[in-house]
């Protein structure tokens, strides 16, 4: 999703967001305007260079001597806090080194766990101006630039997945990778039969349970050979990174793999919160769009969309026999979606609604073309996804300007309405130009159903009969009626003899009362039929 435009956090609303039950202020300034930039952790054995405006974290940090050599080193380095665990006395020198650096020295409370004020505290670096959370952080980025550094470090193409085998970045080169990869790639989700087979045969177990890289030879059938890590930040598992490799890491290789995942591992809990954040502020956002009007104008501001034409383009589900696999299904939909439409599309804004996934597209084309070329992409999209439930696409109109935006919302929901009514057609994606007729025809069931208006006449007493002597009055009346009258072609369709189908249509006109040669009785048959034989109370007996 694209991102607009947000101020850089200050120590104040970082300290807020925590909340005094956390984090106390022990010595040097309060400097609540001090910009902040990002969080580290202070390792006494491998002291990593420490940015401008950054917090650092002194995990193991003691109030000794080495306290007051810490605070002078942050503070020649421009650092903005140092966060210690409580008890904390502070002594003379550690608070005249803190005010003379401008270092302030914040107490963490005993009991919090480091990983969870590290979470937090990246988290709150995402807040904009107003203390809302901005919208298209940097995680992301952050987590494809650390995939690429590893894939350089071990010269193979790496991936980064989450504990239900779902990609959460790669690197950008996957040359030489297998097709288990490729495919993977391209519906960010590792397929199931591969995903089960190395459940199956234990190499999760194994991945999980190693503090270092697992070489495996086999991972799969038809796959090349795969070095595995865990991602791990404390006791929390967070996901793995797979690099397909030639053969066995060296030890260089190694030790490099272990120490990118403890960064990876940060990353992932900095997403995971920024996400969370960022996808309430998204679909909020996209929700104020999709309803047209000033609000849209304000949240494509907002969302730094532009002013360029637009359509909405929607996916659901055809239909849903597992509530909990289609949701899942949805949530990978949505993520593939968000990929597929980023090289075409940039700026294209994709959330799930719902039971829905909505994108709000911005096209530069003339109306026809453009709605072509996205009923084609969508069409690409649904037919590449690698999911159990199956979508379709609804694709509403192109408007001028976000404040009619509503009203292509309203076609997408209106063709997607008449895709998902009849999956059997096998049409995935339609405008509402396309199925015009399908539309009104539902709508107007809506309607009679609103009304409780019953369906009565020829058709409810034909239907009676059938019911009552067992025939098949009303299938032979519908196949007479789809086949313009086409005696011949009407029976082969019902599987009876010309003169039996014959016989039966005399039948119809006797007891229904119909006249099957009015052109006017002939389409208020088809319209009943269309609208759904049985729409109406049943009768009582006589």
């Amino acid at each position: 999703m694209q991102g607009g435009t947000s101020s850089p956090a200050d120590l104040g609303r970082v300290v807020e967001r925590l909340g005094s039950t956390l984090l106390t202020i022990k010595a040097g300034p309060r400097q609540p305007a001090r910009a902040v930039t990002t969080v580290i952790l202070h390792d006494p054995l491998d002291q990593p260079d420490v940015p401008p405006d950054a917090v650092v974290l002194g995990v193991g940090v003691a109030a000794d001597d080495s306290l007051v050599t810490l605070v002078r080193a942050l503070g020649e380095a421009g650092a903005t806090a140092l966060v210690v665990r409580e008890p904390l006395a502070v002594d003379e020198e550690v608070a005249r080194e803190a005010e003379r650096g401008k270092v302030s020295v914040l107490g963490l409370v005993q009991g919090a766990s480091w990983i969870q004020v590290a979470t937090l505290l990246s988290g709150a670096l995402h807040l904009g101006a107003d203390g809302a959370p901005a919208v298209g952080g940097d995680a992301d980025r952050d987590l494809f630039a650390l995939a690429n550094s590893l894939s350089a470090l071990l010269d193979a193409p790496v991936t980064i997945e989450d504990l239900s085998s779902r990609v959460v970045a790669f690197s950008a080169d996957q040359a030489g990778a297998d097709e288990p990869r490729r495919l993977t790639i391209l519906g960010l989700q590792v397929p199931q039969i591969y995903s089960e087979y190395q459940r199956e045969h234990g190499m999760f177990r194994r991945v999980y349970a190693s503090e270092r890289p697992v070489f495996m030879q086999d991972p799969a059938p038809g796959t090349r050979p795969r070095a595995a890590m865990r991602v791990q930040a404390g006791n929390e598992l967070l996901g793995s990174i797979w690099a397909a490799v030639a053969g066995p890491l060296t030890p260089e290789r190694e030790a490099a793999m272990i120490e990118v995942a403890r960064v990876i591992a940060l990353e992932m809990l900095r997403a995971r919160v920024s996400a969370d954040a960022s996808q309430r502020l998204g679909v909020a956002l996209l929700s104020m769009l999709l309803e047209g009007g000033t609000g849209a104008r304000e949240a494509a501001q907002q969302l730094a969309f532009g002013s360029s034409p637009a359509c909405v383009l929607v996916l659901g589900p055809l239909q849903s026999d597992d509530e909990v696999r289609t949701a899942a299904d949805i949530q990978r939909m949505a993520s593939a979606l968000r990929t597929h439409l980023r090289p075409t599309y940039p700026r294209a804004i994709v959330a799930q609604l719902g039971g829905a996934v909505y994108a709000v597209v911005p096209v530069r084309a003339a109306a026809a073309p453009a709605l072509a070329a996205m009923k084609d992409l969508a069409a690409e999209f649904i037919a590449r996804l690698d999911t159990a439930t199956e979508f379709c696409a609804g694709l509403g109109g192109i408007v001028e300007d976000v404040s009619e935006l509503g009203s292509s919302r309203r076609d997408a929901d209106a063709a997607m309405r008449v895709l998902s009514s009849n999956p059997r057609a096998g049409r995935r994606v339609a405008s509402l130009a396309d199925v015009a007729i399908e539309f009104l025809l539902l709508r107007l069931g809506d309607l009679m159903a609103a009304d409780r208006i019953e369906l009565t006449g020829p058709l409810a007493d034909l239907e009676d009969y059938d019911t009552e002597h067992d025939t098949q009055l009303v299938p032979t009346l519908q196949s007479w009626l789809e086949h313009f009258g086409d005696v011949a072609a009407a029976a082969r369709a019902v599987h009876v003899h010309k003169n039996t189908f014959r016989y039966r249509l005399g039948r119809i006109e006797t007891i229904g009362g119909v006249d099957l040669a009015d052109p006017d009785e002939r389409f208020a048959l088809m319209l009943q039929l269309r609208l759904g034989p049985g729409r109406r109370s049943p009768r009582p007996p006589a």
